[in-house]
Order: C-alpha cells, then sequence, then structure tokens
C-alpha cells in the first residue's frame, strides 16, 4: 500500500470507521460552462475586477492523530517538515517548486491561530470568466497551516468560512488588503472521522456561503450533505482513503481559477492524483465523488 495514504489508513486500524475550451483571443466569452455558474456572487466580483481567492486550511499532520511519519512529518508545530506543509509534497512546498506557476506574495505574518500563510499569485485568461483577453483575472491562492493540535478549530474555521463566508487581510507590495473568499478548501486528516462533530449552523453570521473543497478521506460522507444543507456548493470531495497532499491542492485550484466546469475541476484533480500517487485514471477516479 502507498506510503502516502498511512494517515488515513490508521484510522481504520484505530477501529475508527466511516459513519470547454477557451474563447478566441480578444473575444467576450461566458462562463456558463464553468463551475461558477452557480455562484453568481463570484463572477460578478471577479468581472468586477476583484480577485478570485481560493482559502485553503491546511492543518498540520500529528503523529499523536494519524501515523504521519517519522523526521519531523508528524511533528504538529513544526511547518517546514511537516508532511501536508512543507515536506516533498506537502501544499507549500508544491506551490513553491521551480516552474509552478505561481508567485509567491511575501506576508509579514500570519493571523492569530494560524502557525504559518503562505500567498500565491497567477493570472488567467479573462475569456474565462466573460472578461476580454486584455482583462486577465488575478487568482490568489493562500495556504493556512494550522497547529495539528488545534485540528478542531481548523475544521471550525473551514465550515465557518464556506458556510459563512469571510474577508482575510492580507500584504502585497507594501499594502494590505481586504478580500472576500471566494472558495473555501480544507486539506487535511479527516477529524470527523475521529468523532468530531462539525458546529451548529449560525444564520446571518457572515456575508454567505460559498463554494467548497475538502481533500481528506471520506469527506462527501462526513462533510457534504452539511456544507451543501447550508448553501455551500461542493467542488471535489471523495468518497475512499486519500492522501490530501499539494499536488492536489494545486490542480484543484488551477482548475478552479481557469473556470473548468465542474466535472473538468474533478477530473484535474484526478489527473494530479494519479500522476504523483502512480495510479491508473480509473483507481484514481475512484477516490473521488462523481459530480452531479
Amino acid at each position: 500500500m502507498n506510503h502516502l495514504i498511512t494517515a488515513c489508513v490508521l484510522c481504520l486500524a484505530l477501529g475508527l470507521h466511516p459513519a470547454a475550451g477557451a474563447a478566441a483571443p480578444g473575444a467576450k466569452a461566458t462562463p456558463a460552462n464553468g463551475w461558477s455558474a452557480q455562484s453568481a456572487e463570484v463572477v460578478g466580483q471577479v468581472r468586477a475586477g476583484e480577485p478570485l481567492v481560493v482559502h485553503v486550511v491546511v492543518p498540520l499532520c500529528h503523529n499523536g492523530q494519524v501515523a504521519c511519519g517519522a523526521h519531523g512529518l508528524g511533528d504538529p508545530a513544526s511547518p517546514r517538515t511537516n508532511l501536508y506543509w512543507g515536506a516533498l509534497y506537502g501544499a507549500k512546498r508544491f506551490f513553491d517548486r521551480a516552474g509552478s506557476g505561481w508567485e509567491a506574495v511575501p506576508q509579514t505574518g500570519p493571523p492569530e491561530g494560524v502557525l504559518a500563510r503562505a500567498v500565491y499569485r497567477r493570472h488567467v485568461a479573462g475569456a474565462r470568466w466573460g472578461r476580454t483577453a486584455s482583462q486577465p483575472v488575478e487568482q490568489l491562492v493562500v495556504l493556512d497551516a494550522i497547529h495539528g493540535e488545534a485540528i478542531n478549530q481548523a475544521v471550525v474555521q473551514f465550515y465557518r468560512n464556506a458556510t459563512e463566508g469571510r474577508r482575510l487581510t492580507l500584504d502585497d507590495g507594501g499594502s494590505t488588503r481586504q478580500l472576500a473568499i471566494s472558495v473555501a478548501g480544507y486539506a487535511g486528516h479527516n477529524r470527523l472521522m475521529d468523532g468530531i462533530r462539525l458546529p451548529a449552523a449560525r444564520a446571518g453570521a457572515g456575508p454567505g456561503a460559498v463554494p467548497s473543497f475538502v481533500l481528506a478521506c471520506f469527506s462527501e460522507r462526513y462533510f457534504g450533505t452539511s456544507l451543501r444543507a447550508h448553501g455551500s456548493d461542493t467542488l471535489v470531495m471523495t468518497q475512499a482513503f486519500m492522501a490530501p497532499e499539494g499536488y492536489v491542492v494545486e490542480a484543484t485550484a488551477r482548475a478552479l481559477g481557469d473556470n473548468r466546469s465542474h466535472a473538468e475541476v474533478r477530473a484535474a484533480a484526478v489527473r494530479a492524483y494519479a500522476k504523483w500517487q502512480r495510479l491508473s485514471a480509473v483507481a484514481a477516479g475512484q477516490l473521488f465523488a462523481p459530480t452531479d
């Protein structure tokens, strides 16, 4: 069995059971076939020139919860060495790799409750968002590393982001920007498999639900129904054990920025997972929940 899914497989050992193509240059296009077709607010913000902001909560792998590995891979307080952040396939390290196409946006320091924050930018063709070739779309990916011992709070933070909405304060070239989260993501251990429950919904507590994805073992079973019931359209979910590592986070974020269809976003995650886990497309596809 691939060592990268050890963290999820340990749940079984512990007896924890799962309860279209681009438009021509210069031409305007409609994003009707993209995932954003179900989120008029996101489309409106992007068309108005606001960036597409994908925020991903990353609780660090914790050897006290699951088997992450040795040599700092399971140190919940060490972003630099952690399996899900700074290790070879960790989220930050994967975005940092040479030729990734992402520009790192330096931050002066993480906000309260966050061990480390990494922000990345790229510009994508505006046609996929109903803009012209001279109006590219700015995409920002915000990765927040949360101490592994605070994973319960990480789950709550993600769930609030997805079902209530949130604005972030980011540094950008000496200035400060206040930006709305467009898509809320989670990449880490599925704490709900340990018996933790999602918080109660809070109507009117924020600007409103945003689309979401959960890269964690059996996320559709544990998160899907509640997210959708409280207004968050789920974009990529799983139906088996999987490794929530950087390659699948990056592939998902890239497809979202390109405003691919819901099915194409899922397919991008599947392709990345198959490539880096050395699986067939069929085997990788079985790990991700189907789209509607």
